[in-house]
């Protein structure tokens, strides 16, 4: 069921609403926490209205979507004055394994941020990839847009000179019905490794969040940051943070592109 302000029309889908406190930076203000709350927020209500949803999805086949990417750029932080206008879509599906999803919010009529997400399907009971194949996706759903976005970086693992900020353990209220820690718990996880006060001196506008393994209940995770400079553009700092299984597998990797 779709919301009041929320329409499904040629396969784009878009909703309309004041947002949430609980999304608000310490500043008061949307960032890179309430922008992720939102993008999964109205992706699961998306995918419900197609009857893909994480929420019918494993009881139909078995199967649950496993998001491996996320990408987000914040154009401006918005506030609660004026309501924020989303709208996501399913983008062109050009892989048997692979589908994103593309996404634009709008804080009035001012673009806010843009988002792309890359998911696939996993099997729980197996737990082993599956092929899109496995379930009866719309192709008719698709919708061709640009979201303004460059396509997902090769971050990789390896990271020379990096700085142990704090160890972070999966608990209860991390994990999704996929048992697993949710992805969007990452995003806070990483945030994490930054104090109040380096938020005041610096503005996150662009976030890339690979996903590697899966985390499960009791399992500690070490989170790691330094520099990344592979793709450095003037003006623009580039940090990379990890999440280190005890084992030093790499659970999952973050590019923040710092202002």
């Amino acid at each position: 069921m779709l919301g009041k302000k929320a329409v499904l029309k040629d396969h784009l889908y878009t909703e309309e609403f004041i947002p949430l406190f609980r999304d608000a930076d310490a500043d008061g203000r949307l960032g890179v926490r309430g922008y992720f709350n939102i993008f999964q927020d109205v992706n699961a209500t998306y995918r419900h209205a197609y009857g893909i949803g994480n929420d019918t999805l494993p009881k139909k086949t078995g199967c649950a979507w496993l998001f491996t990417k996320y990408k987000l750029h914040i154009y401006q932080k918005a506030d609660f004055s004026v309501p924020v206008r989303v709208e996501t879509w399913m983008e062109p599906v050009r892989s048997p394994l692979l589908v994103n999803h593309g996404l634009l919010v709008y804080a009035g009529d001012t673009l806010s941020a843009a988002g792309r997400l890359e998911s696939c399907l996993f099997h729980l009971g197996k737990q082993r990839l599956e092929r899109l194949s496995r379930i009866d996706l719309d192709k008719e759903a698709f919708y061709d847009r640009e979201d303004g976005l460059s396509r997902f970086a090769r971050i990789g693992t390896t990271l020379p000179e990096k700085e142990l900020r704090y160890t972070h353990t999966v608990c209860y209220t991390d994990l999704d019905v996929s048992r697993h820690m949710n992805n969007i718990k990452y995003i806070d996880m990483f945030l994490n490794a930054f104090s109040r006060e380096w938020f005041q001196n610096h503005m996150i506008t662009e976030v890339e969040v690979q996903y590697r393994m899966q985390c499960f209940e009791g399992e500690r995770l070490r989170v790691f940051a330094g520099k990344w400079d592979k793709e450095k553009v003037p003006g623009d700092e580039k940090l990379m943070l990890q999440a280190l299984k005890d084992d030093d597998t790499v659970a999952a990797t973050a590019l923040l592109t710092i202002e």
